[in-house]
């Protein structure tokens, strides 16, 4: 593993670098990627790497993300330090996404990012406080921490905040984490051993009550261009690729005593400190959550596939294992695909690999894979057009602790 130091003059090396803009015009949207030219490296600033602590920024300082992490951000208002709200000093970073911003590295966020990590056993830690007024309710999730691999796959690892709820998002799989509170700062700790085997361990603190403790798997093994996780943090919201719309068009969170700590950290040394006060003890609450344990049932099931053209909100046809689906001919270009279903479902976990990939649950009919706002709006996601391509969907109903009998069915679409 590098040391601190030269883990710091690298990435300033990195970091002074000329600026380099590229840009792409679509319909909507101009793809943006950005690197940048920081103010002078000598300058004062907030991040430091103190002890156990690798990286750590109070957002004090006279510049901010400047040494040993990115941003990936298109616009001037995407990240920036305010006065006000603050959870310790005077400043924090606010973050903010409008689904109107061009996207950066293939997509609409705002986030900074850091090198991947040479250690697989990590601390994080950071204070959030999302606004209400300007994150308002939508059933469309949001990325606002991942642990990215590359290979084009959906991370691995990831938190996301759904219905006004926080989900992690391990393999695959959805934890509940609880009410997303917003007009409040909350205080977040997490202790990471990156595995993709059994020995993988993810502990989660809120406001210094555990709330996660769980072993197992949570990586992808690292093999061709999946490499080690490297965190990023802000708002990453894919249904806003393209065109997409969703319930709301804003997205704000507010982040403070951003650190990451090496193997050798301790829940003293990461937690947030209000004010500069003691950081409260840890829980000893330690809870471990699995997943859970669904029972088959033969009656509850998934019949048929429609291809629903978003712009109209009207089903086009049904989609056949084996089909060809050609956009032309349908005169289509925002598309989705709703789940015909047996009673009692409450919900169908969408499943797509091919061109694009992504897996969602939809927990209210009609059950879509880019879901709806309930009202018979079709959304569309990145699919405006979908990327032309084979593709397998599996769609799996469920209603509580009951899961019924999946579909899985193979699709080509071409222009």
């Amino acid at each position: 593993m590098r040391t601190t130091t030269n883990f710091i003059r690298s990435n300033q090396r990195l970091l002074a670098a000329s600026l380099l803009m590229a840009s792409i015009v679509s319909c909507k949207k101009a793809t943006i990627e950005q690197t940048y030219d920081e103010r002078a490296l000598n300058a004062p600033v907030s991040t430091k790497a103190i002890g156990n602590l690798l990286w750590a920024d109070n957002l004090e300082g006279a510049s901010f993300f400047s040494t040993g992490v990115s941003k990936q951000v298109a616009t001037s208002y995407g990240i920036t330090t305010v006065s006000n709200p603050a959870y310790q000093g005077v400043k924090s970073a606010r973050f903010e996404l409008r689904d109107t911003d061009p996207e950066i590295k293939n997509g609409t966020r705002t986030e900074i990012s850091f090198p991947e990590t040479a250690n697989l056993n990590r601390w994080y830690s950071y204070a959030m406080y999302a606004p209400a007024a300007q994150y308002k309710y939508d059933t469309d999730d949001d990325v606002i921490t991942q642990w990215h691999q590359g290979g084009g796959k959906t991370p691995a690892l990831c938190l996301r905040v759904k219905a006004d709820k926080l989900y992690i998002r391990i393999l695959g799989t959805w934890f509940d984490l609880g009410v997303f509170d917003k007009d409040k700062w909350h205080a977040y700790v997490m202790h990471i051993k990156h595995a993709s085997g059994s020995d993988g361990l993810i502990e989660i603190w809120r406001d210094g009550v555990k709330i996660m403790n769980r072993s197992g798997a949570n990586m992808y093994a690292i093999s061709g261009d999946i490499h080690n996780p490297n965190i990023k943090m802000g708002v990453y919201k894919s249904n806003w690729n393209g065109t997409g719309t969703t319930q709301t068009n804003i997205r704000v969170l507010y982040f403070d005593d951003i650190k990451i700590g090496n193997e050798n950290a301790t829940y003293a040394d990461m937690a947030p400190t209000p004010g500069g006060t003691v950081p409260p003890p840890p829980a000893t609450d330690t809870t471990t959550q699995t997943t859970t344990t669904l029972t088959p049932s033969k009656t509850m099931s998934v019949t048929d596939f429609k291809l629903v053209n978003s712009e109209t909100e009207k089903d086009v046809q049904s989609i056949v294992n084996g089909q060809t689906i050609s956009l032309s001919k349908l005169k289509l270009k925002k598309v989705n695909i709703r789940a015909v279903v047996t009673t009692d479902v409450k919900n169908v976990k969408f499943q797509l690999s091919g061109k694009q990939s992504k897996t969602f649950t939809d927990d209210a009919a009609p059950f879509a894979l880019h879901g709806d706002n309930g009202s018979g709006n079709f959304y569309y996601g990145n699919w405006n057009p979908p990327a032309t391509g084979t593709y397998t969907l599996k769609a799996t109903p469920s209603a509580g602790t009951t899961a019924g009998t999946a579909k899985t069915i193979t699709f080509t679409i071409v222009k």
